[in-house]
């Protein structure tokens, strides 16, 4: 029998779907001693990834430095999604910075930041595309890229809209005639890099075991560039029902998120003007998308890397949702169901 000690690792950011998926993959891998921190111990998310082999759950505020200090005690390994939601872009910026120093600090190995693509056209930072919650993150990425990998290696994984949010935002409405369509603002070419959590969170464990490689890369994940057409073959294929895509005026889809801030009272920067309503994040979001047909644009991903590092990664949407059993129906799957 062993007697090596498993490595710390902290996942930091809350609970939410992204770390729950970390945490479960890392759980599963049986190699790590995972401390989640988290605002609340007892809320359903939270509880149920305390019941997993080798998590721990740590109740307090991961924007708040005295909490982030004691928590990375002893901490071999961090993971770290922070939400610009609830938060708004200047706090993320900050806290993403912060929590790397404080790593650093304490002595960790290895830093992974879950980040999005800047969004920039040959330098010209477009407001139509401009996207709060990941501009807040990109900035955090652009200052992990100005620092070594030593004493601590980081690493970026770049996410995008979640598979998942198909179950919640982006199930289609039947029609009179029994067809199921698929109600986008993609255009007739866009298309969205579709990301599946179970595949992020294989990428941060394959980062974690291969920290020479991962030692200063920024990986875009995603399982391909998925136009509304596909989405509603795909369906049709996986189901046997009947579906098509229909494009419809962004304002359209605009309309139909909740009013006034994302976020609660009890995020930090709650009355700081960068803490953004729905329709300001996610009407640029839409924009990207739509000029992002055939892995163009500003979100574009490196499928043979991708490839490499992942061989048994999902690669077409319909894998997806053969997997997922994906049925069309509404589902709660995210715990901020806004958009895709």
């Amino acid at each position: 029998m062993s007697s090596l000690k498993k490595p710390i690792l902290l996942i930091l950011g809350g609970a939410g779907a992204q770390n729950a998926a970390v945490t479960r993959v890392l759980s599963d891998a049986g190699t790590y001693e995972i401390h989640v921190l988290t605002r609340s111990i007892r809320s359903e998310h939270a509880a149920e990834l305390g019941g997993l082999p080798n998590v721990r759950l740590i109740e307090g505020d991961c924007y708040d430095e005295d909490t982030l200090i004691a928590a990375f005690e002893g901490v071999n390994l961090c993971f770290v999604n922070t939400n610009g939601f609830a938060i708004g872009e200047k706090n993320e910026i900050f806290w993403g910075i912060r929590m790397f120093e404080i790593a650093v600090w304490a002595g960790a190995r290895h830093f992974i930041y879950s980040s999005l693509p800047y969004v920039t056209r040959n330098g010209n930072f477009d407001p139509k595309r401009r996207v709060p919650f990941v501009d807040g993150k990109a900035k955090v990425s652009q200052y992990l890229a100005s620092i070594p990998t030593s004493p601590m290696i980081w690493s970026i994984v770049e996410s995008g809209p979640y598979a998942e949010r198909l179950w919640d935002s982006g199930t289609p409405v039947q029609d009179a005639d029994g067809t199921f369509v698929f109600r986008l603002p993609l255009g007739p070419t866009g298309a969205m890099p579709l990301v599946s959590l179970d595949d992020l969170a294989t990428c941060a464990k394959w980062m974690f075991e291969y920290p020479k490689r991962s030692a200063g890369l920024k990986l875009g994940i995603a399982i391909a560039h998925v136009t509304g057409a596909e989405i509603a073959t795909a369906f049709q294929t996986v189901t046997g029902k009947k579906a098509r895509y229909e494009d419809i005026p962004l304002q359209t889809m605009l309309e139909r998120l909740p009013k006034g801030k994302i976020g609660s009272k009890a995020s930090p920067g709650f009355d700081d003007p960068t803490l953004r309503t729905a329709a300001e994040h996610f009407g640029p979001w839409w924009n990207i998308f739509r000029d992002s047909g055939g892995n163009t644009g500003c979100w574009q991903r490196d499928y043979e890397l991708l490839n490499e590092i992942m061989p048994n990664r999902i690669s077409t949407l319909e894998e997806w949702m053969r997997k997922e059993n994906y049925d069309g129906k509404p589902k709660r799957i995210l715990r901020t169901a806004l958009s895709l």
